[in-house]
């Protein structure tokens, strides 16, 4: 008695969650490939490739018995997908259809749904079920969330068509503050398109400098690397180097993205410095040498 009041499953502290796992279907006679038998005796089986607690969780979040049984602990779901021309991790899709994750996970899984199919049967919730005009269609609002035209997720579609939003607008406007900057939802900046730590890696800017000043100062992308010092056209005549350092070494041209108190007491910056070429010392000069960008240094025991 004592072990079934401190076994996993009966813990008030762990009753099944709503749609995610239903720790009954581990419970009692498990029957697959013609048998049945406890889930321990299927742990054991050598078909079994996993754990006795992998494939009780297996089964508790719906995986057909087979597959629970006999799936390689390794092979796992795609995590990346593409719909129509827009590439996204699977919690990105999740956040702009408005699907929670584990519902699109178990229908890739348990119910063996092609990501096509588990993305457009949509969210169990009715508000995502309304249907929308625009565009001279008609579609439930999941839908039109996942559309190409979309610029913002399901969640912000329905709250700007519950303001009143024209239906064309609400799809396509770009939100100036994200909530979630970074979930794979693309930003659209200089004629592209492409998620934040896309644009991280194609500036140079710190994805988390981005974040900041996007949510801070509630900015548009294209906003906030123009307030960075960022534009394709600067770029394609300057070099750029990106470079921490202490504030005392800062010069001028240095442009400052972000600042960390991680390291020490000091803050340390992290600058965008144009890289420039090496010009060639003054043949005649009496004045002291002047390092580049700062102020004349003394000859005092110095070189």
């Amino acid at each position: 008695m004592l072990a079934d009041e401190t076994s996993p499953s009966t813990r008030p502290c762990e009753a099944p969650r709503p749609d995610r796992y239903n720790w009954e279907l581990a419970r009692g006679p498990i029957t697959a490939f013609g048998e049945s038998k406890a889930l321990s005796a299927w742990a054991k089986d050598p078909r079994c490739p996993v754990s006795r607690e992998a494939l009780r969780t297996r089964l508790a979040l719906g995986w057909l018995p087979e597959d629970a049984i006999t799936r390689e602990r390794h092979d796992k779901p795609t995590l990346e997908h593409t719909y129509q021309g827009r590439t996204l991790t699977l919690r990105g899709w999740a956040e702009q259809s408005g699907i929670k994750y584990h519902t699109l996970y178990r229908r890739l899984t348990a119910g063996g749904m092609t990501f096509e199919d588990a993305l457009l049967k949509g969210s169990d919730g009715p508000d995502f079920a309304l249907p929308v005009t625009a565009f001279g269609e008609t579609k439930p609002m999941s839908r039109w969330a996942v559309d190409p035209r979309a610029g913002c997720t399901a969640t912000t579609l329905r709250r700007r068509i519950a303001a009143g939003w024209e239906p064309e607008q609400a799809i396509t406007e770009e939100p100036h503050n994200r909530s979630m900057l970074g979930s794979g939802v693309p930003h659209r900046a200089f004629g592209l398109r492409m998620g934040l730590e896309d644009w991280a890696r194609h500036t140079q800017i710190p994805v988390g400098t981005l974040r900041h000043v996007m949510g801070h100062h509630d900015l548009p992308l294209e906003s906030s690397l123009h307030a960075l010092g960022w534009s394709p056209h600067a770029e394609a005549g300057t070099v750029h180097d990106l470079i921490s350092l202490p504030a005392a070494q800062l010069r001028p041209g240095d442009r400052v993205l972000g600042i960390s108190t991680e390291d020490g007491p000091e803050p340390v910056l992290t600058v965008r410095r144009p890289l420039t070429p090496p010009q060639p010392p003054a043949r005649t000069s009496a004045a002291a040498p002047h390092p580049p960008g700062g102020h004349p240094v003394a000859r005092r025991g110095r070189h």
